[in-house]
């Protein structure tokens, strides 16, 4: 099942003289948890790959390989303009686009309508699949971006897909001239979007209640980063001798510092071997699935025409329900019309097509009635034969 891309959500405005942003932010690095697909993790190295994937025109349009913006992530109706190239920030950790805006895009976000933009897109953990080309996958793909008024989060959260439940305050007992009504609606989206030094006491105390919803900068900007112990000095002790450094255990993820130090070169390497890996993983998958419908098919337990279909189903299949499948079909009845090879074919299982069987039984019937000295048609002698195999006539039935 392809996987939908996430949304993710950037403020935009228009200047002073009522342009429109010339440049936009659509992803930063990070790791995000997310409500239904766990934790992942945007690096530089995905960042660069998500504008190597753009210049390829990946999950675009051929012909006109830009990326759409559109209103609400209503990407079947009219564009509020395209994004011809991605490209990488200075620092590496932020992807960027040029906005071509149309005219009407312009004077909407000038006149305010529209405040944020939300890109669309498959990161490495949960990549894009080719919609012509099933089980063909790749990793960190913008495939859109949408204006929109939905303000999920003040900063670059990839994977924040509802807004948090309002929780009802009860005004101070000061009161403030902002919060002095007692029962009104607060939620972490609306707090964290102001400055540290506007937070009403109540908005203090709520961020204090939501700290682990927090990003570390946010909890840092509002004071509500733990300071570390102080370690106590303890005298200096002799050096040792340096023990041997423990090689990394197979499948241990690498951390993004750990891996600056590597070329390009060697970062497009590294690509393509993890690409040319999962092509042959996915090619073996495809295989064994094939040559397990193909002994099916010998044994009459499914129609050649069904193979394609198995192979499918079977691809799609994991674990138990896997095997589940597979001791099923195993166990399917084998179909009488399947005959023993010949010597010298290697035993191979020979299905007879039924309309073959059919005519060959009828010849048989016709020469032992002029054997007979009787006259019989080929209409009565095939009757006779369908009569006779209730088997034969069904496989005839699901032939023609």
């Amino acid at each position: 099942m392809a996987i939908k891309a996430f949304h993710n959500l950037v403020k935009i405005s228009a200047d002073a003289q009522g342009n429109a942003p010339t440049t936009i932010e659509l992803l930063r690095t990070g790791t995000w948890k997310t409500p239904w697909h766990g934790e992942f993790e945007i690096t530089p190295e995905d960042i660069a790959q998500f504008v190597v994937n753009a210049d390829k025109g990946i999950g675009l349009v051929e012909a006109d390989p830009k990326i759409p913006l559109n209103y609400g992530h209503t990407s079947w109706e009219k564009a509020a303009g395209w994004i011809p190239k991605l490209y990488a920030s200075e620092d590496g950790n932020a992807l960027l686009g040029d906005p071509e805006w149309t005219p009407a895009a312009i004077q909407a976000i000038k006149d305010g309508e529209w405040k944020y933009i939300s890109p669309e897109f498959n990161p490495r953990d949960y990549p894009w699949e080719d919609p012509e080309q099933e089980y063909s996958f790749v990793s960190n793909v913008l495939t859109g971006a949408a204006l929109t008024n939905i303000p999920l989060f003040k900063k670059l959260k990839p994977i924040t897909a509802s807004r948090l439940p309002n929780k009802r305050v009860e005004a101070s007992a000061a009161g403030d001239s902002e919060k002095s009504k007692e029962g009104e609606h607060m939620t972490l989206e609306e707090i964290r979007a102001k400055q540290a030094a506007d937070l009403t006491e109540d908005e203090k105390s709520f961020l204090e209640e939501h700290k682990a919803e927090l990003t570390a900068e946010e909890l840092t900007t509002f004071g509500l980063a733990e300071e570390a112990p102080e370690t106590p000095e303890t005298p200096e002790e002799p050096e040792t001798p340096e023990e041997p450094e423990t090689p990394e255990t197979p499948g241990t993820p690498v951390e993004a510092s750990a891996i600056k130090g590597i070329t390009d070169e060697e970062l497009a390497q590294l690509r393509a071997d993890a690409a040319a890996g999962r092509e042959a993983q996915q090619k073996l998958a495809q295989n064994e699935a094939s040559e397990f419908a193909s002994d099916r098919i010998k044994a009459g337990q499914i129609k050649s025409s069904q193979k394609d279909q198995v192979v499918k189903i079977l691809l799609a299949s994991r674990g138990d329900d896997r095997k589940t499948l597979e001791t099923f079909l195993k166990e399917l009845p084998e179909n009488k019309l399947v005959t023993g090879g010949e010597i010298g074919d290697g035993g191979a299982a020979i299905v007879a097509d039924a309309a073959q069987v059919v005519d060959e039984r009828v010849r048989k019937v016709l020469a032992d009635a002029r054997s007979a000295g009787k006259s019989k048609s080929y209409a009565e002698a095939r009757q006779e034969v369908l009569d006779a195999d209730e088997t034969l006539k069904e496989q005839l039935k699901e032939e023609q």
